[in-house]
């Protein structure tokens, strides 16, 4: 007779939520094992099995090798026994809940798989037409989760108990809705209700198909989604479009958009192979792609722009919106107000924000954890992220540094939060602008969800931004007195420069140069940066380089109008009485105040009246497009500069241009004199066509940052660049610095995981700090 014995396997990562119990339950059955699996409470998972010792190292070996496709095994630590001969069959138990603090976490919400689609297409399925219908590999996860393990009692779900059919599945090891703890079906699932703009239900007996006729008259109709509130309305039509803008308080900033499948897309937009695969992937972001020339969509959906955000149908719920649709995309854009989070609650939408929509169409689920759509731009042969939330959230960053609990609040603009907890950093969601007590708040929920989910009960350090009045510092300090813990403010473009050190993997100690470019950072000189190059490692850093300080006329109201910025340039290479004389009529378009406006904004930029100094590469780029009449306000953040880049990408490789970035040696750093670079386009403005001179300028920016960059990383004998800040995403500039990185054998580092932009500041925050804790 054989003699068995008894193993205790221990499954960390992100196995949890993922059908992971089920499918061991079935290699269990598979090699012959007698047993159990649970979950435990910090995210990892639990099988004891008694069986033949060679069945059992297949077993673990199965467990790595036939692993379902949406989890991540981080490490499986085994202990071998003698057998009990205790157990009878293999079963499924109730999760434990182990306090001990995890270093894993249960996956993001997941796309409704195609399994499900089919049983909501099958008129002979009781999940026919059923919006909320989900398995064991697909449906909500974060934004449903209350806490770990991963049951439905520690969901939203649990004010749903199971019929008598649901519970069947959910008990049958063959059914694949097995152990899936978010199933349900008309009988027993959430329920829908359509209201009209006055709060009264509408009396229909499907509510879907009733919706999707007012949509099909143009009506703009809330949707309370998975992790928040859309607005949609038919995207060719562009009257209601701009009704909906102006509702809504966006005048120009894009709109995402979302179609049934690719074919719709591909009416209106460029599909290549990276872009198909992210679309069609589980995590379903929004993808930014290039417009066809004949755009028939409404044109207002992202004015002066050659993209589109878009998306494809997440859920049940937005799958039956396309059913009898007249168009080949909605517009599905967030009903949070400017300077609030993502709405979730139905009642608080019905109460103060229901003038934006003139119908509601609502569910009684509660969401636990509010979820933006994360937007993702493929470019080049990889994909930088813009905004890292729902599909990704609360996925973590691996890096190369064990290390102590550390919260690091980011810093202003679309902000994140972050955990740096043993060898990972946990981002919270998608915050938005920092600049509210709304905000605020809802950064501070979010992420004492994720600390309860690790089961973090004190922190070593907490992290933020050097700039003193951001809320986050404020909130930081706080906390840090609170707690009598160390307090870690990081530069803005150190944080930028870690966190690429933190995407890649790369020990905290390595040293790199950074080209850190963006629209402003606080400077520890006082002043606001924005075009540096770096070379340092998470512990410290050296400036190296940077774009020539240009005076701001009045301040933000520079950021906001650019011409004011243009100005401040010009002031630089031309007198008072010039600049006055050649933009008089210009002024008229470029400014609310016209040429009033600019005798004040010229004088008091000569005199040197609340003009504080910035190298920022935004502002750059901003003047530029005021320069070349492309954008003379900003109405979002970053409008003038990506209007800029659209206006370029136009362009051609004209030989007649002639720009250049005169470079000087300012003590231990380089000055890159950006003044003659917008000097110089002014010059040929009337000679050569806009979109070559904007194509022009952005190449010879791009060059004059890379052989600074390489300058400084062959004097230090250093051979990684990397790129970051929220000017990376600019598709010229990032080809043109990554093809002379390369030219010259180093390597380049692009963002990967991490947003380019300063939803990447709170990672890089957590790596600094990680450095100064020993």
């Amino acid at each position: 007779m054989t003699k068995t014995q008894q193993a205790e396997i221990r499954v960390v990562g992100v196995v949890q939520g993922i059908g992971f119990r089920p499918f061991i339950y079935s290699q269990a059955i598979k090699h012959q094992l007698l047993g159990y699996v649970l979950n435990t409470g910090n995210s990892a998972v639990k099988i004891i099995v008694e069986g033949e010792k060679n069945n059992i190292i297949d077993f673990i070996d199965s467990i790595e090798r036939d692993k379902p496709f949406l989890a991540v095994i981080d490490s499986i630590q085994t202990i071998w026994r003698s057998s009990t001969n205790g157990f009878t069959d293999f079963q499924i138990h109730i999760s434990k809940n182990e306090e001990k603090a995890g270093g894993s976490i249960i996956p993001a919400d997941i796309a409704v798989c195609e399994d499900c689609i089919k049983d909501m297409s099958n008129p002979h399925s009781r999940h026919y037409q059923y919006p909320m219908t989900c398995c064991a590999i697909c449906g909500p996860r974060y934004t449903t989760i209350t806490d770990t393990p991963y049951d439905r009692e520690r969901t939203t779900m649990v004010d749903f108990p199971l019929c008598e059919d649901c519970s069947a599945e959910f008990n049958n090891p063959l059914n694949r809705r097995y152990n899936a703890q978010t199933i349900c079906c008309p009988k027993c699932g959430p329920e829908f209700r359509l209201i009209n703009s006055e709060g009264l239900v509408v009396d229909a007996t499907d509510v879907f198909q009733e919706t999707v006729k007012l949509l099909n008259k143009g009506k703009i109709v809330a949707i309370k989604g998975l992790g928040g509130i859309h607005l949609a309305v038919r995207a060719e039509l562009e009257e209601e479009v701009q009704r909906l803008r102006k509702l809504r308080n966006k005048p120009h900033k894009p709109l995402a958009i979302m179609s049934p499948n690719l074919d719709a897309i591909k009416q209106y937009a460029r599909v290549n192979d990276t872009a198909k695969q992210l679309l069609l992937s589980w995590r379903r972001p929004i993808v930014v792609l290039e417009k066809i020339k004949k755009f028939q969509l409404a044109p207002s959906l992202a004015p002066g722009l050659d993209t589109i955000g878009v998306m494809l149908p997440y859920s049940g719920i937005y799958l039956r919106l396309f059913d009898g649709l007249q168009d080949v995309a909605l517009v599905m854009t967030s009903a949070n107000p400017v300077g609030l989070p993502t709405i979730i609650h139905a009642n608080t939408f019905q109460e103060r924000f229901m003038k934006m929509a003139d119908f509601f169409l609502t569910h009684n689920r509660t969401i636990y954890q509010r979820c933006d759509d994360s937007v993702v731009i493929p470019t080049n042969d990889q994909t930088l992220i813009i905004r890292r939330s729902r599909g990704y959230t609360p996925e973590p960053i691996n890096t190369a540094n064990m290390g102590p609990p550390i919260l690091a609040l980011g810093a202003l603009e679309k902000n994140t939060g972050a955990i740096y907890h043993k060898k990972r950093i946990f981002l919270t969601q998608h915050i938005g602008d920092v600049d509210t007590i709304e905000t605020l708040q809802y950064l501070q929920e979010s992420l004492s969800q994720l600390q309860k989910l690790l089961r973090i009960s004190s922190f070593d350090a907490i992290a933020c931004d050097l700039h003193p009045d951001f809320l986050t510092t404020q909130y930081a300090e706080k906390l840090a007195k609170e707690q009598k813990i160390p307090l870690v403010q990081v530069q803005h473009h150190h944080s930028h420069l870690a966190a690429l050190l933190a995407d890649h993997q790369l020990p905290m100690d390595e040293e790199i140069i950074a080209i850190c470019c963006d629209g402003a950072g606080y400077g520890p000189d006082n002043t606001i940066w924005g075009g540096e190059i770096l070379a340092g490692n998470a512990r410290e850093y050296q400036r190296v380089g940077y774009l020539e300080p240009h005076p701001m006329p009045g301040g933000d109201l520079a950021a906001q109008y650019p011409f004011r910025m243009l100005m401040g340039i010009l002031s630089k290479k031309y007198s008072q009485t010039k600049l006055e004389r050649v933009f008089q009529k210009e002024a008229k378009k470029a400014l609310p105040q016209g040429q009033m406006e600019l005798q004040n904004v010229i004088t008091q930029t000569y005199q040197k009246i609340n003009t504080p100094l910035t190298s920022s590469t935004g502002r750059i780029l901003d003047a530029l497009a005021a320069l070349l009449q492309v954008s003379y306000k900003r109405t979002y953040e970053g409008e003038p500069a990506i209007r800029f880049e659209a206006y370029a990408n136009s362009g051609k490789n004209n030989p007649k241009v002639h720009l250049e970035i005169p470079v000087t040696r300012q003590e231990s750093s380089y000055l890159l004199d950006t003044g003659t670079l917008v000097d110089q386009v002014f010059q040929q403005r009337s000679d050569i066509q806009g979109p070559d001179l904007a194509l022009a300028a952005h190449l010879t920016l791009g060059q004059a940052l890379a052989n600074i960059a390489v300058q400084s990383a062959n004097a230090r004998g250093l051979n990684r660049i990397g790129f970051s800040g929220g000017v990376a995403y600019n598709k010229i500039l990032t080809k043109t610095i990554r093809d002379a990185v390369e030219l010259e054998g180093l390597t380049f580092l692009l963002h990967r995981n991490v947003p380019p932009g300063d939803a990447g500041t709170s990672v890089g925050q957590s790596l600094v700090a990680r450095s100064q804790i020993i």
